[in-house]
């Protein structure tokens, strides 16, 4: 496997992720209306903070994150295996994500209920989207010509 596909599977991940969690926290939208009684009102400001936040964490902490990774999959020598993807301590806080999702769905009640928690998803979906175009974009290409 080349540098150039694990940098594709490592952009790939993030953005799908992130959209699987975009879509996790519509789906918590809904119970939050339908178990809690959340209004409309109630998940439109939870919407809009979650893509804002999200958004902003994307473009000023998780794309250095990103960056780093792929010059760190960069410099990787070969041959490379798939769980090359990511530095061997990531996949730790990876599982330490998901619990703490598990733990945030369960203890629902005790944030503010589901509105909260969908916010929290959408926000971190949005973060890896944003953050997910560091990998597709080309580092080594040359400026653009303004043109007359």
């Amino acid at each position: 496997m080349t540098q150039n596909r694990l940098i594709q599977i490592a952009g790939g991940l993030w953005g799908v992720i992130g959209t699987f969690l975009i879509l996790r926290g519509i789906l918590l939208y809904q119970l939050a209306i339908e178990e809690q009684h959340a209004t409309l009102a109630a998940i439109a400001i939870s919407v809009a903070a979650g893509i804002l936040l999200g958004g902003a964490k994307g473009h000023f902490v998780l794309t250095r994150t990103a960056r780093r990774n792929k010059n760190r999959i960069q410099t990787l020598p070969g041959p490379l295996k798939i769980h090359h993807i990511f530095a061997k301590p990531f996949y730790g806080f990876i599982a330490a994500m998901m619990l703490l999702g598990f733990l945030l769905r369960s203890f629902n009640g005790y944030l503010g209920g589901y509105v909260v928690v969908g916010a929290i998803y959408c926000g971190i979906g949005m973060a890896l989207v944003v953050s997910s175009r560091i990998y597709w974009k080309s580092e080594t290409g040359s400026p653009v010509e303004e043109r007359a």
